[in-house]
């Protein structure tokens, strides 16, 4: 009789620790890349929420042309490229069956012609390295290809982002995240709004440092650009929702759009 009671209580306590056991932590990056054909990427918002005249400035900034970078699956990322899973690794079809502007796709195509791969080891290390601490703060919303870089290792895929990458974070470190989001929904892309692609792409072939191509394109003055960058670092390490932070990031994007006469373009 004892051993029957003892073990209906084991059952019980077994029971009752199971349901009550803490639940495990969630990822926060994305495990895994969602295809554009396989899944409805809209996002559903409530329209009754009040935002402010600073956040729907940043909103822009972050989300960038094409709607929100998130997607509704908590741990996927949405593959930049259609249908990459059936273009067996061709760096031609690739890009043209990247999401990018058609003037993105044209140097790419250009710079790909007769080289299967621009970037090199110590270059990609280099750059990866601006990415990953968003070092001019210029991801902006442009970050869904950096997060198809950090979760692909297939070629030339990755290569192919490193190139892209290099394109859309200098612009939008020479006119301003913001500015240039607005040029791309007016269809308003000026030849001499528009940063030397071909230019830089030949020089990562060529092997150039990567920090160095950056130079030109830092708003100027220079200096007071990189202390804005350095207040708004230490400020988000301490509350990265505080107003103050907010409007530090505007000023950081108005000194961009205030450069009206890049170097490079001199």
């Amino acid at each position: 009789m004892n051993k029957t009671l003892i073990f209906i209580l084991s059952i019980i306590v077994i029971f009752i620790s199971g349901c009550t056991a803490p639940k495990p932590i969630k990822h926060k990056k994305p495990l895994c890349i969602i295809h554009p054909t396989s899944k409805d990427k809209n996002i559903t918002k409530d329209d009754n929420i009040s935002i402010s005249n600073e956040d729907k400035e940043l909103q822009v900034i972050d989300d960038g042309a094409g709607g929100s970078n998130r997607v509704e699956e908590e741990y996927g990322i949405d593959d930049v490229f259609t249908d990459s899973m059936f273009l067996n690794g061709d760096r031609i079809k690739l890009i043209k069956n990247l999401d990018a502007l058609p003037l993105e796709k044209k140097s790419l195509l250009k710079a790909y012609k007769n080289h299967t791969k621009l970037w090199k080891r110590k270059q990609r290390e280099e750059f990866a390295k601006i990415l990953e601490d968003d070092k001019y703060l210029s991801l902006c919303g442009d970050r869904r290809y950096y997060d198809n870089l950090l979760f692909t290792t297939e070629e030339p895929q990755v290569d192919i982002l490193y190139s892209i990458l290099l394109i859309k974070y200098i612009n939008n470190l020479s006119h301003g995240c913001k500015k240039w989001v607005y040029s791309k929904l007016t269809n308003n892309l000026e030849t001499k709004d528009n940063i030397p692609r071909d230019y830089l792409l030949d020089m990562v072939e060529k092997g150039a440092i990567v920090e160095r191509l950056f130079v030109p394109f830092i708003p100027k003055p220079k200096k007071l650009f990189r202390v804005a960058i350095r207040e708004y670092k230490s400020m988000h390490d301490i509350d990265e929702k505080s107003k103050k932070l907010r409007d530090k990031h505007l000023e950081i994007e108005s000194m961009k759009e205030s450069d009206k006469h890049p170097s490079y373009q001199k």
